[in-house]
């Protein structure tokens, strides 16, 4: 589970280093990459591999059409000198609430479903603990996701141009690299990553309309780890989802669903920048 928080964390921090939005409708991407992966398993009799590579390309065009289509259209419309970081977050609010609304409207959504195990097999014994097979491939998963991403920010043209725009957009137009192009390219990735997310947490939580409500981990991960550090957001998730099971644990398992809101004041109260933020930066909104 911290491995899936820290995916979802890495899709909204990724969103708001390059652009300064925090996107609210992060949850609801993870419902439909869920629901497009069953789907793709029901109704097409699709494998997981292809159920993965479906839900990933639907929702990045997903991504990407939302930011060309309104998003740009709000940044064209802002007077000289306005902050208009406040119209762009209400899209996301509105994003939201469009794609549960449209689901709802889908045949058969009403029912609470389950996708069908990754991985079935004799669990493992750690000492106390029992890992099922399908939490490990979950794990493995997970982790490769998180590399490959990396590796994409790391090593390749497009995420060292995402990167340059998340540090100085101003500087990133001047050196010629295309802004706009950008900005949808990594609404498109985001939309990617959290989808991957969603068919990875389909097989472990009840398939419904309402399971974007997930997003406020994305956030507590991302607030505990550092808002504008993408290794800090993955340390965080992994940190939230031990910090729920330990809670769950040793004191109730009615207090795991208020771990995350916990964590957050005492992270906004010690150390508002997050665990590995770096320094605070005052903007105008």
């Amino acid at each position: 589970m911290g491995l899936i928080y820290a995916l979802l964390a890495l899709s909204v921090v990724a969103i708001y280093k390059s652009t300064d939005v925090v996107n609210f409708a992060g949850g609801e991407v993870v419902m439909l990459g869920g629901y497009f992966a069953l789907l793709a398993l029901t109704y097409f009799k699709w494998s997981y591999g292809v159920a993965f590579v479906f839900a990933a390309a639907i929702t990045f065009v997903i991504g990407w059409c939302f930011d060309r289509a309104i998003l740009d259209k709000v940044l064209g419309r802002a007077m000289p000198g306005q902050s208009i970081m406040v119209s762009m977050v209400i899209a996301t609010v509105g994003l939201s609430f469009l794609i549960k609304g449209l689901v709802r409207v889908v045949p058969y959504t009403e029912e609470v479903r389950r996708l069908q195990p990754l991985f079935v097999g004799e669990p493992v014994f750690i000492g106390p603990a029992v890992l099922q097979q399908q939490d490990i491939a979950i794990s493995v998963i997970s982790i490769i996701i998180i590399l490959v991403v990396g590796a994409f920010f790391r090593f390749t043209l497009a995420g060292k141009a995402l990167l340059a725009i998340a540090e100085n957009p101003r500087a990133a137009v001047l050196v010629g690299i295309p802004v706009k192009l950008m900005r949808s390219l990594v609404w498109g990735l985001s939309s990617l990553i959290a989808a991957l997310a969603g068919v990875l947490l389909a097989p472990k939580l009840l398939l419904t309309p309402d399971m974007g409500g997930i997003v406020i981990m994305a956030f507590a991960a991302a607030i505990l780890g550092g808002f504008t550090n993408l290794p800090g957001c993955i340390i965080g998730g992994i940190i939230l989802g031990i910090t729920q099971n330990l809670v769950g644990l040793f004191i109730s398992s009615k207090a795991i669903a208020v771990a995350p809101f916990i964590a957050i004041m005492l992270v906004l109260v010690v150390k508002p920048e997050g665990l590995f933020g770096g320094k605070q930066v005052s903007k105008k909104v």
